[in-house]
């Protein structure tokens, strides 16, 4: 196909389509897979994720100094294989889209038109080319953090490929001694549940330094009859506490007091886009499950260039923001496309050291 760039001058040229990324990004909203992992450059599709079997150090024996070190054994690890996922859609304006933003382009500088009103149109599907591949890239990692596994499935990638397993990080879980429920809220045992992973983690040489739930799930256990016993007596207040005027950062502090970690609430909603256009909004951190974390350096995403960078198209506008590349470009019936494309994946190097309570079981 040959193809015909139809759009205004500004996007004549990729250095031109370039400058008008670098200007729209910086109001672009940050993907939140950035809080856990650090991105990295891979020149290869393939990946492979190192989970050491226990990332503390152990003490050094100690010695006579006139003898030799003995050698310590190194962890045992194992390791998880697999290929860079390719991320992407693209985005259509109609003809008739396209010939509003050509007289747009022939009026500007009259009737108060100028070049940030056609910016205006081109500006979301920009976005959505650029943001679309790290929204997917944050249900993986959020589903991995509370669940332990990543799944492509016809429900939560219905335009794409599904996997017919789950990419298992071999997190370690465990279970509630009562169910976390509000018909339970007189038996259940959060702070019971709690120090018990805590401890389990100190035994094991892991310090935990926080713990990641939902507002559904932190409802739960403020509201629980053992929460409400303690928070009382550590706050001197002798009355009914409300679950809504009970604030994460409270629970932090009161956690802190008895050497629990720090609580971070993660309620990110991810749209998926369905088969005919519609969008479902999710929620990829799980209800009823508490995710314990050394630290949030959970591991990388590891992303490669994509083909077009190296070989571009004839015809087509290219620029790159967030390690997206974006193009744009048009047929010969006249339709205007946008285009988004990101080789990366996230890999959770810390799966080892995490731990996750599933509060809605016993076994």
């Amino acid at each position: 196909m040959a193809y015909q760039t139809t759009l205004v001058n500004l996007l004549s040229e990729s250095k031109s389509f370039q400058f008008v990324m670098d200007s729209a990004v910086a109001q672009f909203e940050q993907p939140i897979w950035n809080k856990y992992l650090t991105e990295r450059l891979s020149l290869s599709l393939d990946w492979r994720g190192i989970l050491a079997v226990m990332e503390n150090s152990p003490a050094a024996s100690v010695i006579d100094f006139s003898s030799g070190k003995p050698i310590a054994t190194r962890p045992a690890i194992s390791k998880i294989n697999g290929e860079l996922a390719a991320f992407g859609n693209k985005y259509q304006l109609s003809k008739r889209q396209v010939r509003d933003l050509l007289e747009l382009q022939d009026n500007v500088g009259k009737m108060g038109i100028n070049v940030a009103t056609i910016l205006d149109h081109l500006i979301p599907d920009v976005k959505r080319a650029t943001l679309g591949p790290h929204k997917a890239i944050d249900r993986l990692l959020l589903e991995a953090m509370s669940t332990g596994v990543m799944t492509l499935t016809a429900a939560n990638n219905p335009k794409g490929v599904t996997w017919d397993n789950s990419l298992d990080w071999g997190i370690n879980q465990t279970f509630a001694s009562v169910v976390w429920s509000t018909a339970n809220a007189a038996t259940m045992k959060p702070l019971k549940d709690i120090k018990a992973k805590v401890k389990t983690g100190i035994a094991k040489g892991v310090r935990y330094g926080s713990i990641k739930m939902s507002s559904t799930t932190f409802d739960l256990m403020v509201g629980s009859a053992e929460f409400q016993a303690a928070f009382k007596t550590s706050s001197g207040n002798f009355t009914e506490i409300s679950n809504a005027f009970i604030a994460p950062e409270t629970v932090t502090q009161l956690f802190r007091g008895i050497g629990l970690p720090a609580i971070e609430l993660i309620d990110y909603p991810v749209q998926v886009e369905e088969k005919d256009g519609t969008h479902t909004t999710v929620l990829p951190f799980a209800d009823n499950r508490v995710t314990f974390v050394v630290d949030d350096n959970l591991g990388e995403l590891l992303y490669s260039y994509a083909n077009e960078q190296r070989r571009p198209v004839a015809g087509k506008s290219y620029a790159t923001a967030l390690n997206v590349l974006v193009s744009k470009f048009s047929d010969n019936d006249g339709n205007e496309f946008t285009e988004g494309e990101f080789n990366a994946f996230p890999v959770i190097n810390a799966a080892n050291s995490m731990s996750i309570l599933k509060t809605n079981a016993t076994s």
